[in-house]
């Protein structure tokens, strides 16, 4: 590669850097979303007993919370850094309901049953702009600001 080209791609970079758009998705938290809905035919409903759940502790405090404080509500957690991660590696082990794939009107996500009830649950990261870093989430867009009612977990 000669200089010229060298300095080109240098300064596209930093052009895109300063413009902000390139982000680092999750490092200022995420947020979990648990929904009330009644699951599309062809999704699979994993169970909050699953085994793949079962150190989910958050995932559970959440929908815990959601059924104590009212069952049909849907309710949004504002996660740190440390939890949006957890919680994402824990939910990409779910499957997911795609509602592109299947041409239906149910919202995409997981769909996770817990007594009666069926959630869908997202987990959506916050987005940091940083110079030169750029991270994909294969689920869901990020957010720059967390949605207005969010709130926080109940400690455990």
């Amino acid at each position: 590669m000669n200089r010229r080209t060298f300095l080109a791609q240098l300064g596209v970079g930093g052009v895109a850097a300063l413009s902000g758009c390139l982000r680092l998705e999750g490092l200022d938290g995420g947020v979990l979303t648990v929904m009330p809905l009644t699951s599309p035919p062809d999704a699979t409903v994993v169970s909050a007993t699953d085994e793949r759940l079962s150190d989910a502790s958050l995932i559970q405090r959440a929908l815990d919370h959601v059924v104590q404080r009212d069952p049909h509500e849907t309710v949004d957690f504002r996660l740190n850094s440390d939890e949006y991660e957890t919680t994402a590696e824990t939910l990409e082990q779910l499957p997911y309901y795609d509602r592109i794939e299947t041409g239906a009107s149910f919202p995409s996500g997981y769909y996770v049953s817990h007594g009666a009830f069926v959630y869908r649950i997202i987990c959506k990261p916050l987005c940091s702009d940083l110079p030169f870093v750029s991270a994909k989430n294969r689920r869901n867009s990020c957010w720059t600001d967390a949605p207005k009612d969010t709130t926080t977990l109940p400690e455990a």
